[in-house]
């Protein structure tokens, strides 16, 4: 009877580890600008920010939408107060599956230095 306890033991411990592993993919881009910054405009950096925006869906790929973007880009801004454009900025999505549960979960990430942009004169030193 023992032999049996262990071998369910260890189909059990099988069945886990199946289910827990899954395969990931990420692709990317660095971007100068999240806008069109003006010739004539004086940019300073405030700081370094960090978003992400994260969606989970069991049988079918979850879509990240215009929208989803949208709010991860403003909730970077809002990190640093004064803040009104993105520069030196990375964009990543990470996909991931569960193939055996057929769990997806899709993340956007958004990583770089929020700045000031005012038009007007540019200051040159």
């Amino acid at each position: 009877m023992k032999q049996y306890g262990v071998v369910l033991t260890c189909g059990a411990v099988m069945i886990l580890f199946l289910c827990s592993t899954g395969c990931t993919y990420q692709a990317g881009r660095f971007v100068p600008n999240s806008q069109y910054a003006y010739p004539n405009s004086n940019i300073k950096s405030l700081g370094p920010v960090r978003a992400e925006v994260s969606k989970t869906w069991w049988i079918f790929t979850p879509e990240l939408k215009l929208e989803d973007v949208r709010k991860c880009y403003n909730d970077a801004l809002s990190q640093v107060s004064g803040a009104n454009i993105l520069i030196n900025y990375s964009e990543d999505t990470i996909y991931t599956t569960y193939p055996i549960l057929s769990i997806h979960n899709v993340k956007y990430v958004l990583e770089g230095e929020a700045a000031r942009m005012t038009v007007g004169r540019q200051e040159l030193r």
